[in-house]
């Protein structure tokens, strides 16, 4: 980060940015609304769909895969990859497929080249990037901009815009497939802005939690369904803010094997919510707490929770399928004022220091 954008006390620039995204997310469902949809069109007139990206752009990826899942009653067949393992273990692609490729920076790396390689065998392709990244990301046959380039390492305004894209692409998507669920979630697309504006007011559970889960160097993330990705977005935003060990698992992997690492020096978050899948977080987190770990719940308005367990932080209700909107924007909190709980600066991923300087001086990103 340069040295005059540098700050060292709150508010940081990552607070502004989770504070931003209520805007942002507006601005993105009006400005590139055309886009989408023309980008959903293109999509739906194509046999197979292909998302991809790395870290938080992959999540974004994973949740696109989840949105269209939902919308088409499990009829789409959708495939996930990570952008490198794209590149070494290629698929045949040609003019039936659409690929869409998230990544924020968009400058170069391997998105870039899953990119080059998905136009060069004919497939439709549509990048989902921000303002003021790189040019290699705009050479698909569609560009979403998202919003503009985040100041702090940790992206959060950059995520929840390309999932707000994502999501009114799959809504697109559903129409022009004529799946029957297309119209009613564009309508809950545009609730948008102010559920995550509502969300924000959770700012003071989270800096209460944050206090009670610094003391510990391990942490884990728990979610089922859409909320295994809650728990993998939180996980890295913990990583890359407070510099400590964390992890995010879907319940079910939890509970085979992780487990095992939970003791008296571990910490558990569970996203809760209304799903039925959300039973086995509940499971999950009261087994954490039997083998002597912190517990903390983060549930939806209106869920049903166990009485053995006392919600930390409450986000509002959402449509079942934007669920993560809301416990993302309570993640990222946590993640923030767990940063300043643990002394570390959120915004800079340790750039600014010499050993980290020299580490990512050996590898390109």
């Amino acid at each position: 980060m340069e040295p005059q954008r540098l700050r060292s006390a709150h508010p940081y620039h990552t607070y502004e940015a989770i504070q931003q995204q209520p805007e942002r997310i507006a601005r993105l469902l009006t400005r590139q609304r055309e886009v989408l949809l023309c980008a959903a069109a293109e999509i739906a007139r194509r046999q197979r769909i292909l998302l991809a990206g790395i870290g938080t752009s992959l999540h974004a990826a994973l949740a696109s895969e989840r949105f269209l899942r939902h919308l088409s009653g499990g009829r789409a067949w959708v495939q996930v990859e990570e952008s490198f393992e794209l590149v070494h273990a290629p698929l045949a692609l040609g003019p039936e497929d659409a690929v869409v490729l998230t990544s924020h920076r968009g400058g170069s790396g391997y998105s870039v080249e899953v990119l080059r390689l998905a136009k060069a065998a004919g497939a439709f392709t549509v990048a989902v990037t921000g303002e003021g990244g790189g040019d290699a990301m705009r050479s698909a046959d569609l560009v979403v901009t998202t919003c503009e380039q985040e100041i702090a390492m940790a992206h959060t305004k950059s995520y929840t815009t390309a999932l707000a894209a994502h999501a009114l692409l799959a809504a697109g998507v559903s129409r022009c497939r004529g799946w029957g669920t297309g119209s009613v979630a564009e309508r809950d697309i545009e609730q948008l802005p102010e559920l995550v504006e509502r969300a924000l007011a959770a700012e003071p559970a989270a800096r209460a939690a944050a206090a009670r889960l610094a003391p510990h160097d391990r942490l884990f993330f728990l979610g089922a369904g859409l909320q295994s990705l809650t728990a993998r977005e939180a996980a890295l935003k913990v990583k890359e803010t407070s510099y400590i060990h964390a992890e995010g698992f879907s319940s079910e992997e939890f509970l085979h094997g992780p487990l095992a690492a939970c003791d008296d020096r571990a910490a558990v978050v569970a996203c809760l919510d209304t799903s039925p899948a959300a039973h086995r977080t509940t499971q999950a987190l009261l087994a954490a707490r039997a083998t002597g770990a912190h517990c903390l719940a983060v549930v939806s308005a209106g869920a049903a929770v166990d009485a053995r367990i006392e919600p930390a932080l409450v986000v509002p209700a959402a449509p079942d399928w934007l669920v993560l909107f809301p416990h993302t924007v309570a993640a990222q909190l946590l993640a923030y004022f767990l940063a300043l709980e643990r002394g570390t600066n959120p915004d800079t991923g340790r750039e600014e220091q010499p050993a980290h300087t020299r580490a990512r001086q050996q590898v390109h990103c």
